[in-house]
């Protein structure tokens, strides 16, 4: 329901961004064209939005090997470690 919510605030917002844009007067050939440009544009930022996200999440990401140890590694922490 929370979804449905947001899909209409984002109509309202778009249609009263177009027709702030457009002084208050509703075409409906012009609005379509705007929906569409409006709409493209906002999936191309949830694109790069979502691109800049795994970007972020792959840098940070664990190595693969972190947590492992060497077997020389092994021998001194043992070494180390013997009491």
């Amino acid at each position: 329901m929370k979804l449905l919510y947001y899909f209409l605030l984002l109509f309202v917002v778009l249609l009263g961004g177009y027709l702030y844009i457009n002084d208050f007067s509703f075409d409906n050939e012009s609005f379509s064209g705007f929906l569409l440009n409006t709409l493209f544009i906002f999936l191309l930022a949830c694109v790069a939005i979502l691109t800049v996200v795994l970007l972020v999440l792959a840098i940070k990401r664990k190595s693969v090997h972190k947590g492992i140890m060497t077997i020389q590694e092994y021998y001194r922490y043992k070494e180390y470690n013997a009491d």
